[in-house]
């Protein structure tokens, strides 16, 4: 979990226009200001991006920044025009002041988040305040700093119902407001359920959370995360799945019950066991139903889409790239095989392996054929093949085919039938 690069901004004042007169007593109160936005390590989009692991932020046209001092009691208005920040009615002080400065804005509604990556920039917390008091004639300088957290939550099954809900010791998290004089915001919290995300199905959602503040996270009415007294740090996201991505399950084999153990690479995608069926099968037994399948009814053998990983190219060279995960070639006890792994937040740790059968072809090539349960046609069925060295990928596809016997055998990866 990496840190946001918090922003520093200069605030730097200009006259735009000026209020004076010939017999007043009042000092000349300058009106207008620039405020000039360097963020660290950002090109000018005005988004959050997780790249390569690391957070970036930047701002858009349009985006707004409020900017208030203690001797007013409302804040100004500064609006990014692509270049800089500029407000027409920011007035300097006559006595030193403390200035504090909040995004996106005084108020910020944590209620029906979008759960895209982008909508975090909308609603990402960030405050600050000038070190010393000033009436702002110089410049103000004001570091901004995260006061929130992201927290990213993977559905993993197909049919989730994701109602995200928050809640604090005081109630459910509704939002945040500004601390006026200081750069902080308080969490503001109802006393009945404020739902932060409302999907369903699979996915990866991002949704912005309170940070420094004891939490509970729930999916419906079942607690998924709650953190201790001081909360999540700012700055920084935390992936929260919502079931198991690997796990164990009853096989009845032979008539025996035996624990078999299965792994999910992608949100929503099948439970791979880890190992394959003892024997090859043919196309009967591969595609029995409940108890008559070889691994009695809680599994049953992938289809074309389940086993469909990655995206094999010809060109000159055969490319393999990832789609739902990436494929290397690794020898395991000897046996050379591909080694899938999950690309997809919560999932880069978890891996399978689909060995070879029969060893070395007078070619120099291993290969091995995963039967499907997929009917292309009446009669048709359909095999993921392969061929390799132990590195090199010779061929990748999938077999469509007649069946044309029952004593025609391949190997079999059993997944879940839940």
């Amino acid at each position: 979990m990496k840190k946001i690069l918090y922003s520093v901004f200069m605030l730097a004042t200009m006259v735009l226009a000026a209020c004076s007169s010939e017999d007043t007593t009042e000092p000349d109160v300058k009106r207008g200001m620039v405020l000039k936005a360097n963020v660290e390590d950002t090109d000018t989009r005005a988004t959050i991006t997780d790249n390569e692991g690391k957070w970036k932020f930047a701002f858009a046209t349009g985006d707004e920044v409020k900017v208030g001092n203690d001797k007013v009691t409302g804040y100004y208005t500064f609006t990014n025009d692509g270049t800089v920040f500029t407000s027409t009615d920011a007035q300097q002080t006559t006595e030193a002041a403390t200035w504090c400065a909040f995004f996106p804005g005084e108020q910020i509604s944590l209620a029906n988040q979008s759960g895209t990556f982008a909508d975090v920039a909308t609603k990402y917390a960030l405050a600050g305040a000038t070190a010393t008091a000033t009436t702002g004639s110089d410049g103000l300088t004001v570091t901004m700093k995260a006061k929130a957290a992201v927290l990213r939550i993977v559905g993993v099954n197909k049919d989730d119902i994701l109602d995200i809900s928050v809640k604090t010791d005081d109630g459910y998290v509704s939002g945040l407001t500004a601390v006026k004089n200081s750069a902080d915001f308080k969490v503001e919290t109802k006393d009945t359920k404020v739902s932060l995300l409302s999907k369903q199905g699979a996915g990866v959602y991002y949704v912005v959370v309170p940070a420094g503040v004891k939490l509970s996270v729930y999916k419906g009415k079942e607690l998924i995360k709650a953190t201790k007294a001081a909360g999540l740090t700012a700055g920084k996201y935390y992936t929260l799945k919502t079931g198991d991505v690997d796990g164990e399950e009853d096989a009845t084999i032979d008539g025996v019950v035996v624990k078999k153990k299965w792994v999910q690479l992608w949100p929503g995608g099948p439970k791979f066991a880890t190992e394959n069926v003892a024997k090859t099968l043919n196309k009967s037994k591969a595609t029995a139903k409940g108890s008559a399948y070889v691994w009695g009814a809680n599994w049953r053998t992938p289809t074309k889409e389940e086993l469909n990983f990655v995206n094999a190219i010809y060109d000159e060279n055969l490319v393999i790239t990832p789609l739902n995960a990436k494929a290397e070639i690794q020898v395991q006890n000897g046996v050379p095989g591909i080694l899938y792994t999950g690309i997809q937040p919560g999932y880069t740790d978890k891996t399978l392996f689909l060995p070879t059968v029969g060893g070395k072809d007078k070619w120099g090539y291993y290969s091995a054929m995963y039967l499907t349960s997929t009917v292309i046609n009446q009669g048709w069925g359909s095999s993921l093949d392969f061929s390799i060295t132990e590195t090199l990928f010779n061929l990748y596809y999938f077999m469509d085919y007649a069946y044309t016997a029952e004593t025609t055998t391949y190997l079999v990866r059993p997944v879940l039938n839940k």
